[in-house]
């Protein structure tokens, strides 16, 4: 039995020797194999058992000895934070101002359903005798359907006659029917009435307001961007219906010519 102790220490001290030439033991490797070299027989080989242990820290075989004990290594830790790839942020591009909408204004067709424009007219009048009135008118004209339109002038002028001449003033109403209607051109018909008032009798034998009736024909044509002259002839009555005792009435023919704005 004291043998058998005497042969475990000796062994312990040629392991620790083993373990000092080698480096590859720990304190705790070398106590852990202390019992398996404690109970062999006395005058026994000394046998390293094969070691089962999975760590790598326990030293190897017996049979091993010779070969220079090799440590595990042990990865390199991977770092669990991922480098985030930077990316420059891009300059803000400055918002660029929508550009403004330009709406086209469109021109009405001339003659176009409720259209208007701005008439300028002047006019001669004669009952190839004697008697001889001029005339300008200013109004507007409001086409109510297609080529079709309704004028309302202010009129002033004046009339030569036998006896006494006079200052006249007037309202006239008239409407027109462009019954041939081009791009640049028009041919037209027109009826209308007025009411007339005068500084003296018209005619001399007649009386200071009459009334006007007329028919006439006549063209327009397109002589500037939305703007037409007018040209026409007409039968223009003056008579005072009977209002008053003495009714002569003076028919004449009147040529007139205008322009037309549009509007």
């Amino acid at each position: 039995m004291i043998r058998t102790l005497g042969t475990a220490a000796a062994t312990t001290a040629s392991i620790h020797a083993h373990a000092a030439e080698q480096g590859a033991l720990d304190a705790l490797s070398l106590y852990a194999l202390q019992p398996a070299y404690a109970w062999q027989p006395a005058g026994a080989p000394l046998t390293v058992p094969p070691s089962t242990s999975d760590d790598p820290l326990i030293a190897p075989a017996a049979s091993d000895a010779s070969k220079p004990a090799v440590l595990p290594t042990q990865a390199p830790l991977e770092s669990t934070t991922q480098a985030t790839q930077v990316t420059p942020a891009t300059p803000a591009t400055p918002a660029t101002a929508a550009a403004p909408t330009v709406t086209a204004v469109t021109t009405p067709r001339f003659g176009a359903k409720d259209s208007w424009r701005l008439n300028f007219e002047g006019e001669w009048m004669g009952d190839f005798q004697d008697a001889n009135e001029l005339q300008g008118r200013i109004g507007a004209a409001w086409f109510f359907v297609d080529n079709a339109e309704l004028a309302l002038y202010g009129t002033g002028g004046y009339v030569s006659q036998p006896g006494q001449d006079a200052g006249m003033y007037g309202i006239d109403l008239e409407a027109r029917w462009h019954f041939l209607a081009r791009e640049t051109w028009s041919l037209f018909g027109s009826i209308g009435c007025g009411v007339m008032g005068s500084t003296a009798s018209v005619p001399s034998d007649g009386s200071e307001f009459n009334f006007t009736p007329s028919i006439g024909a006549g063209a327009t044509i397109e002589v500037a961007e939305n703007t037409r002259l007018y040209m026409s002839a007409r039968w223009y009555h003056i008579s005072n219906a009977q209002t008053y005792a003495d009714n002569p009435g003076r028919d004449n023919l009147g040529i007139w010519v205008g322009l037309s704005f549009g509007m």
